[in-house]
């Protein structure tokens, strides 16, 4: 795919990760729509990708529900033409272990659910109902701090899990999905640790997806 010719669409744009992803497809001459529930997160990165030179437009999503993520696609439709890419960033954490407290389990499979699937599932029909052969690319987010690695573990399964079902069941469509992980690192005390800096091998590998034609169903690992 032409990543100059592409609309694109990127969620969570107002996080670090989210706005550097916006500023390099920018900077690739792609249309891209930033996506995210923070107005004045999203606003500051509209702004520095004007000021890098790019064509894009925001989009403020007030809840993340069927509903609204599929009004968003349509959104996207009238303002910018037919999307061509989703960079399907997630924010949520990984899945909880199963003997973790009850008082959370159901609001971070909450998470899980409408930061991933339910962005994958809008994309979907959108590129179905306009007839593109379009890409997914499924990302997680990018921690902060250490982490047990049973947690970032599950996140990253979900990924693989989703991006090769999701392939196979696209495959008629002509819709590829592929995703992007950060290598897993241990220190001393044998705990996940990802710098705070942004992990640009990361974007450089969704870039790489959207680019290559016969990537699909498979996944990318990046170093962290």
């Amino acid at each position: 795919m032409d990543i100059a010719k592409s609309v694109i669409v990127i969620t969570a744009a107002g996080t670090p990760t989210g706005r550097a992803m916006a500023e390099h497809f920018c900077k690739l001459r792609a249309r891209v729509a930033l996506v995210d529930t923070d107005c004045q997160k999203l606003q500051a990165t509209y702004e520095s990708c004007l000021t890098a030179g790019g064509s894009c437009y925001s989009f403020l999503l007030e809840s993340r529900d069927v509903d609204n993520i599929s009004y968003l696609f349509e959104e996207v439709n009238r303002e910018m033409g037919a999307v061509d890419v989703l960079i399907n960033y997630w924010q949520a954490g990984g899945l909880p272990c199963l003997l973790a407290s009850s008082d959370t389990v159901n609001q971070t499979i909450a998470d899980v659910a409408s930061n991933l699937y339910l962005f994958g599932r809008g994309a979907a029909f959108n590129m179905l109902d306009t007839g593109r052969k379009g890409v997914i690319v499924n990302i997680p987010g990018v921690l902060t701090d250490m982490e047990e690695e049973i947690t970032l573990d599950s996140s990253n399964a979900v990924i693989r899990g989703l991006t090769r079902s999701w392939a196979q069941e696209l495959e008629h469509a002509n819709i590829r999905v592929g995703g992007v992980l950060p290598r897993l690192r241990h220190n001393d005390k044998g705990l996940i640790h990802h710098h705070s800096a942004i992990n640009y091998d990361m974007i450089d590998g969704a870039a790489y997806i959207v680019e290559n034609d016969s990537f699909t169903g498979r996944i990318l690992e990046a170093a962290s």
